[in-house]
């Protein structure tokens, strides 16, 4: 009897492990990038907001720009830029958003990165996130299928103002620059689930290469995870309809 109830708990704890494994992302804070035009004119200003949370797009921990590697965005013609005005948007003491302001002078579509890397201590694993946010000024350059060189990277293959509802969102996974095989997780604006963040996921193959399908319009974000608290984000905003 009791190497009966030993066995079905150790079956119960391999499930959980499991579970834990495949989907761990969904108790995880991320990093991510809210733009709030991911389409603008020409001379148009577009605020990025840097977020630390748990729940796409929802504020959660403050960020401050000082504990930042880097805010800044890629030009059509790959021109790095810092991001240099940027202010806090506090919803609480702890709570909020960084937010930074950019005017997009050129047609051609822009990254917009920032990341946060925390070593270890006794008490603490060293953590690195990374995020990257498209904008799209019309037809022109593009810049967002190159690598950035971040330790765990995302890459998309297609540029969102191509995509139609009903495509998939083809991207390479990356860390330390070379292909990652792993899980990509995704979600979007107006999804919401305190118990699953991330409706969506894939795998991608031994190239790094994965595609997630985008079934409605509007703005997604998708993270990957590696080690144990090395993430990437992405986040676009697809409005094409299906043809």
């Amino acid at each position: 009897m009791k190497t009966r109830v030993f066995k079905c708990y150790f079956i119960l704890f391999v499930i959980s492990l499991f579970l834990i494994i495949i989907t761990g992302v969904s108790f995880a804070h991320d990093l991510w990038i809210n733009i709030d035009n991911a389409y603008p004119s020409t001379g148009e200003k577009v605020t990025a907001k840097v977020v630390f949370g748990h729940n796409f797009p929802y504020y959660d921990i403050l960020i401050s720009r000082e504990s930042l590697g880097d805010f800044c965005y890629i030009d059509p013609d790959g021109i790095k830029k810092e991001i240099t005005k940027t202010w806090e948007d506090r919803t609480g003491e702890r709570t909020g958003a960084l937010v930074g302001e950019i005017i997009v002078e050129k047609k051609g579509s822009y990254i917009v990165t920032a990341y946060r890397k925390v070593k270890g201590d006794k008490q603490h694993v060293a953590s690195e996130k990374y995020a990257k946010s498209i904008i799209s000024v019309g037809e022109g350059k593009s810049y967002i299928s190159s690598t950035l060189g971040h330790r765990i990277e995302i890459v998309p293959l297609k540029d969102p103002k191509d995509l139609r509802v009903g495509d998939s969102m083809p991207v390479r996974l990356l860390f330390e620059g070379k292909p990652l095989s792993t899980y990509l997780y995704a979600t979007y604006e107006g999804y919401y689930s305190e118990d699953e963040p991330f409706p969506f996921f894939t795998k991608s193959n031994e190239d790094g290469i994965a595609y997630i399908k985008i079934p409605h319009p509007g703005t997604w974000m998708l993270v990957c995870n590696h080690k144990v608290d090395f993430s990437a984000s992405i986040t676009f905003k697809v409005v094409g309809e299906s043809k």
